[in-house]
């Protein structure tokens, strides 16, 4: 047996970017092993949407759960879907991916790869990339002969490019208790608020460093986000010094993101910063010191005062928006 798997969350009745992505990856990694793309789908939606995995290059669907259950609740059905043998099992570096990414390398005691920002088969053997030593070496892994399979790959926002065509995934489902991890019932629930918005899947993030210098200031960020239609984001400073979550924080110990714009403002752009927004497709970046390392690679470099940039910026967007 040669088809990768990977894990499919749906989101308000639609595939999360994280699946597109690993739909892409997987399609393309079982054309190398000579088998076939399977997504295993969960969340709000994934029932009447799992077909729609097609459209990234999955030959086939199973739908593990049609609920808002937390993730974890899933990995019975998930790990009762994958069969041994496979080649591997693709998981998003998302909150809810590894949650259940760990629980499915319990239950099937299987090897565990990741976060990687690179997969491939080479001579049949799976090879797993990731970046160590904040991000100056590059390190391959691969299973030892005679591990079980198939092997869990957690990927990294950004690894693979999604693309969509007109296919459809044939659609099957699985059944269990759940086992050990379903969750008997909710005690309480709270409703997600914008702190906790999922900036691995953001187009437009505006984050903000050291130099924004308090909770306040990323008020300010946090204007020019919604006029942007993007989120906000944190470098570790300002995460510790307690002005945003810790959920906001990018970095070598934070997320990994891949938007399209990434405005950084007040951010020196120290490499534990960089490992985790270099993939950005467009880097603006606003500071008040000519020499800040991040200067160095930001396609539009603008040397100024943030607070008096920013507010100016967020006026002149929302005019053009309502011209």
């Amino acid at each position: 047996m040669s088809d990768v798997f990977f894990l499919a969350e749906f989101v308000g009745g639609a595939p999360a970017r994280s699946a597109q992505e690993l739909a892409t990856g997987a399609a393309a990694l079982a054309k190398q092993s000579g088998g076939s793309a399977v997504g295993l789908a969960y969340g709000e939606g994934a029932a009447e949407g799992a077909a729609g995995l097609g459209a990234w290059g999955a030959a086939r669907a199973v739908v593990l759960g049609d609920s808002n259950a937390p993730a974890i609740t899933h990995a019975a059905a998930a790990a009762s879907a994958v069969r041994d043998g496979e080649l591997a099992l693709l998981a998003p570096a998302t909150p809810n991916g590894r949650d259940l990414a760990a629980a499915m390398v319990g239950l099937l005691g299987v090897p565990a790869f990741g976060p990687v920002r690179a997969v491939r088969f080479e001579d049949g053997r799976l090879r797993a990339e990731a970046s160590t030593l904040q991000g100056t070496s590059v390190t391959i892994s691969e299973p030892v002969d005679g591990a079980p399979s198939p092997a869990v790959v957690l990927v990294l926002a950004g690894t693979f490019t999604p693309e969509e065509g007109s296919g459809t995934s044939a659609v099957e489902s699985v059944e269990t208790d759940g086992g050990p991890l379903a969750a008997e019932h909710v005690t309480e629930s709270h409703a997600e608020g914008k702190a906790a918005v999922n900036l691995e899947e953001a187009q437009v993030i505006v984050a903000g460093g050291r130099g924004v210098g308090s909770a306040e200031g990323f008020a300010q960020l946090q204007q020019l986000a919604d006029a942007l239609g993007g989120a906000v984001g944190a470098s570790r400073a300002a995460a510790d010094a307690g002005w945003v979550p810790y959920q906001l924080q990018i970095g070598q110990t934070g997320k990994v993101v891949k938007p399209a714009l990434y405005l950084a403002a007040g951010i020196s752009g120290a490499i534990q910063h960089r490992v985790g927004m270099q993939t950005a497709e467009n880097v603006v970046a606003i500071n008040k010191d000519p020499d800040a390392p991040i200067g160095e690679f930001a396609d539009l470099f603008v040397v100024g005062d943030l607070f008096a940039i920013i507010p100016k910026l967020t006026e002149e967007i929302r005019r053009r928006k309502g011209a």
